[in-house]
């Protein structure tokens, strides 16, 4: 009887053509978003290739005065892009993945300019994931909504009764058919962008393979838990125009409106200061200390007697070592920590604020894909967060390194006409970056996982129920 069922189903599916329609529009999405984005991160990553393998060798060829010089000169650092990124970028449009290294200054990553978009962009970047995300759902509504209210309607249902048909195997069928169909379009989209993608971006880890299988797990859970709200809408209510009435406009709730009152609930409930109120907090602990009691010029003068204790003498210029060297460093030093404390305080923020987000994920399928996806592609607040303390740590070092070989390295208090070897300029280390595992992207997003596994249990559940009311009635 399933397969009676499934065949006439399927043969009119075909004949008014919905589902091809929605297959081959979702195909044709799928298509334009994945060339557009695989275009931008080829031309990207050629960009930052040739600026890295520029700087670096105007790095290895400098003729800086002194190594403090060189700091002054600098450098810049970029953040890898995943292989999946190109699936997802998450909020790398906003959250920078480029960062300056120079001497006295702590700089953010930057990303490129705001540009002027159009309304549909407010949903984010066009990528496959966001098709996925967003229109992937609207097929599955479109196609599947009137699976079992339509034989109300039709007054075929009677008919299959009759037959020697039951309501409970029909419902079960028809979800069975709704969800195969929604996972067999998902997984023909999966299978022909994520080869394609690591055939043209190359450099497939296990790592990476692994997380792509999580990933297309985590988007088959999701559009059951669609396919399977589509039937049950389908068999509660008494007219098709009603369940697509009721699934669109969860539909809109769940993608437009949830998410922008989580995030809206985040920034009142955890607002971050200004810009202007950051860095005047900073020049103050640099001025008048971190709690206020160590102010510039009584550091600088502790930090000379202590030297010219340790050394037995009256005066900096009689020091073995460069004791503006010295007093540079410990500036750096002491400005790492008020920079450490002000990032500490800034990612609490953010991390509050999205943690509205994290809880919300167990009310919304859409949310936990959306987190998932970006984590799962490197592309979350987690993957920023752990770059950016992984380059100010490269930074911090970097300069720790230029001013060690100055103070230590021959040149005296004053001596600025001093010049390093240009061989210690080639040997300092290149800056390499590892991203967080996939065992740590799991432990942050358990909620999401949880979420789709709940979701999926309560739709089957509650199919379960339906369908024996069902046969009862």
């Amino acid at each position: 009887m399933y397969k009676i069922i499934v065949a006439k189903d399927w043969q009119t599916m075909c004949r008014n053509r919905t589902w091809l329609a929605g297959c081959l529009l979702l195909l044709l999405m799928c298509g334009i978003a994945f060339t557009g984005t695989l275009q931008q991160d080829a031309q990207l990553q050629t960009q930052r290739l040739a600026a890295d393998s520029l700087f670096r060798a105007q790095w290895d060829q400098l003729r800086a005065g002194n190594p403090h010089d060189a700091a002054h000169f600098g450098t810049w650092l970029y953040k890898p892009l995943s292989v999946l990124s190109s699936f997802d970028n998450g909020i790398h449009h906003v959250s920078g993945y480029t960062m300056r290294v120079e001497a006295h200054v702590q700089h953010m990553p930057a990303a490129a300019p705001v540009q002027p978009a159009d309304n549909y962009l407010r949903f984010g970047a066009f990528t496959p994931a966001a098709v996925l995300q967003l229109f992937f759902p609207l097929v599955i509504i479109f196609c599947c909504y009137q699976l079992y209210v339509q034989e109300r309607e039709a007054g075929t249902l009677k008919l299959l009764l009759i037959q020697g048909g039951a309501r409970g195997v029909l419902v079960r069928a028809k979800a069975g058919l709704a969800l195969l169909l929604s996972n067999g379009l998902l997984l023909a989209c999966l299978l022909l962008l994520l080869p394609a993608l690591f055939f043209w971006r190359g450099g497939i880890t296990s790592a990476i393979s692994v997380q792509a299988l999580l990933l297309t797990i985590a988007y088959m859970l999701y559009a059951s838990v669609i396919a399977l709200l589509c039937m049950a809408a389908s068999v509660l209510l008494k007219r098709s125009n009603q369940a697509l009435l009721l699934l669109l406009a969860g539909w809109l709730f769940a993608v437009v409106i949830l998410p922008r009152m989580t995030a809206a609930a985040g920034d009142m409930l955890y607002p971050l200061p200004a810009q202007s109120v950051v860095q005047e907090n900073i020049s103050r602990a640099e001025k008048s200390g971190i709690h206020g009691d160590e102010p510039r010029v009584q550091r600088q003068q502790q930090l000379e007697a202590r030297w010219l204790k340790q050394y037995q003498v009256k005066t900096t210029a009689e020091l073995p070592v460069n004791f503006d060297a010295i007093l540079m460093q410990a500036a750096e030093d002491y400005m790492q920590r008020i920079y450490e404390d002000q990032t500490r305080h800034i990612d609490s923020i953010i991390r509050l604020q999205h943690s509205i987000t994290a809880y919300a994920v167990l009310l919304d399928p859409y949310l936990a894909i959306r987190e998932l996806s970006m984590a799962l592609c490197g592309a979350d607040y987690m993957h920023h967060a752990h770059f950016f303390a992984a380059a100010r740590r490269y930074r911090n070092d970097f300069i720790a390194a230029l001013n060690h070989e100055m103070a230590y390295g021959g040149s005296k208090t004053g001596d600025y006409s001093w010049k390093a070897d240009a061989t210690f300029f080639k040997q300092m280390p290149v800056f390499r970056y590892t991203p967080p595992g996939t065992g740590e992207i799991l432990r942050q997003q358990y909620l999401a996982g949880i979420s789709l596994l709940i979701w999926v249990t309560a739709g089957l559940l509650l199919l379960g129920k339906l369908s024996r009311q069902e046969s009862a009635g």
